[in-house]
């Protein structure tokens, strides 16, 4: 178990409370129940020379409306997902302001599930977050620090009771060659949630707490989910926190964040 610091909404300051938690760490199908939408005006939408390989999903279906933008006091946004009642997981990174290099008071933080241009399925402020105590906003390039590359908010509202959450794969399915979906709200295409189905972990790093993947990415997708569906089950795989060299989605592991999140 390591340490990690949770960050409450307090209107005049930013409290640090170090507590007990753990360091945390992200099959090709159909559509069938989430069907693409209007590919046409995606692929107008989409830059002239990039693959179109990512489609719009309706976001009232599950276990799309689970994923939502973590919007920043306007400052901005990342993707994340719910994993419990009232808990979303979302990349560390996105939740540093650089502007003033400061944490963003929690207070400023919201989570909108299942956005979907001028609509949304449900939406809540975040009442805390907590971070993995091994991550530093001043480092967060450096190999051995990626893992930490993880935040909890904990929400006002317990929105998974209607929405429903995502449990975590299992850590057999964390494997080269397993495939995989990978969802965000990324920069071109912001106000709706696109989603790649066909592509799969590439390679494993780090005691597979980190894994590159084939699946393309841009700014946006950080905090993104990355999922598994086998046998009509959606797990949790990890969550996008950068790209490779290739443009490709470099992700956390979910093995690094087990003890933390719902499983049952």
């Amino acid at each position: 178990m390591k340490n990690r610091v949770l960050i409450d909404a307090c209107p005049v300051f930013l409290r640090l409370i170090i507590g007990l938690g753990s360091g945390i760490f992200f099959s090709a199908l159909a559509f069938a129940d989430s069907p693409e939408k209007d590919a046409g005006n995606w692929q107008q939408v989409a830059p002239p020379n990039y693959p179109l390989v990512r489609k719009w999903v309706s976001s009232n279906r599950y276990p799309w409306r689970t994923i939502g933008r973590v919007n920043l006091a306007g400052r901005g946004h990342c993707s994340g997902i719910l994993v419990g009642d009232r808990q979303v997981l979302t990349s560390a990174h996105c939740l540093w302001n650089q502007r003033n290099g400061q944490w963003f008071p929690a207070q400023y933080i919201t989570f909108v599930a299942g956005e979907e241009q001028e609509e949304y399925q449900a939406y809540s402020n975040a009442i805390s977050y907590s971070v993995a105590e091994g991550f530093s906003p001043h480092a967060s390039n450096q190999p051995d620090t990626i893992r930490y590359d993880w935040a909890v908010l904990t929400l006002q509202h317990p929105l998974g009771e209607t929405l429903g959450y995502v449990k975590p794969a299992a850590t057999t399915q964390i494997r080269a060659k397993q495939n995989i979906f990978q969802a965000g709200y990324r920069a071109d295409r912001a106000d709706v949630l696109t989603v790649e189905s066909d592509c799969h972990i590439a390679r494993l790093y780090d005691d597979s707490r980190v894994f590159s993947t084939s699946c393309k990415t841009l700014s946006g997708d950080s905090g993104g989910p990355v999922l598994i569906h086998h046998n009509q089950q959606w797990t949790l795989a990890g969550i996008h926190r950068g790209r490779t060299d290739k443009n490709q989605s470099l992700v956390v592991s979910i093995n690094n964040i087990r003890g933390l999140i719902a499983s049952d």
